[in-house]
């Protein structure tokens, strides 16, 4: 029988653990010189499932990819020659300086959008009611960090994935290149709608292409990522 469990982020019910976010912490962090002049460094690992609901982990996926778009619109943005525009630097007429700042208003959209979604102004029931920085404030986390335990599975710049402590579940070094390779198609999707965006104004018609590049390569990488 399948037991049911208490969601932490909206106090749901839910019974896959598919779902859940996995918190790493690490202590004792040793570094000690290396013959080859070199610095090895070791410490303690664990991790901690904070049970989620399939509603949560989509909001928390789609707060992730508002937080990937707003910061890729103003980049797009520059990168089109509009901000030069709008400063003044780059010579143009009045109508096209009223264009730069229509699409000021357009590249800035994604921040606010992603801002209304943290403060939990959108009415929309696939967001998760908490961000995903809630999972840290769970008992299990709290009290590993009474006993010395700090956030993140490594010390910078060590940082790793956080493994499943249910061994039952695909963890550890087996999840290891899945996880890489579904990290490197997520930024290659970005980067190509960064590129889409980019083209789109300067009315190239590759701008449609890459932007569907862009979403299968993001459809790719939530498949691959076991994490996602």
């Amino acid at each position: 029988m399948t037991r049911l469990r208490q969601c932490w982020f909206c106090a749901g019910e839910t019974t896959a653990t598919r779902h859940d976010r996995i918190v790493g912490l690490h202590r004792d962090v040793e570094s000690s010189p290396t013959w080859y002049l070199g610095v090895r460094t070791k410490w303690q690992s664990i991790s901690v499932r904070v049970p989620r609901c399939e509603r949560c982990h989509v909001g928390h996926m789609i707060a992730q990819s508002m937080l990937a778009v707003s910061i890729a619109a103003p980049i797009a943005y520059a990168a089109g020659g509009q901000l030069d525009t709008l400063l003044g630097i780059l010579p143009s007429t009045s109508a096209g300086k009223v264009h730069s700042v229509i699409w000021a208003v357009v590249a800035c959209l994604p921040a606010l959008v992603w801002i209304a979604t943290r403060q939990a102004w959108l009415p929309w029931r696939r967001l998760a009611p908490r961000p995903l920085r809630h999972a840290r404030s769970h008992p299990a986390v709290q009290h590993l960090r009474e006993d010395g335990w700090r956030y993140r599975p490594g010390p910078f710049p060590h940082w790793q994935n956080a493994k499943d402590p249910d061994l039952d579940h695909l963890s550890g070094p087996s999840a290891r290149p899945r996880r890489i390779l579904g990290r490197i198609t997520g930024l290659l999707g970005l980067a190509s709608f960064v590129v889409a965006v980019v083209l789109y104004l300067r009315d190239s018609e590759l701008a449609a292409l890459f932007l569907v590049i862009a979403f299968g390569l993001f459809f790719l990488s939530s498949k691959i990522d076991p994490e996602v």
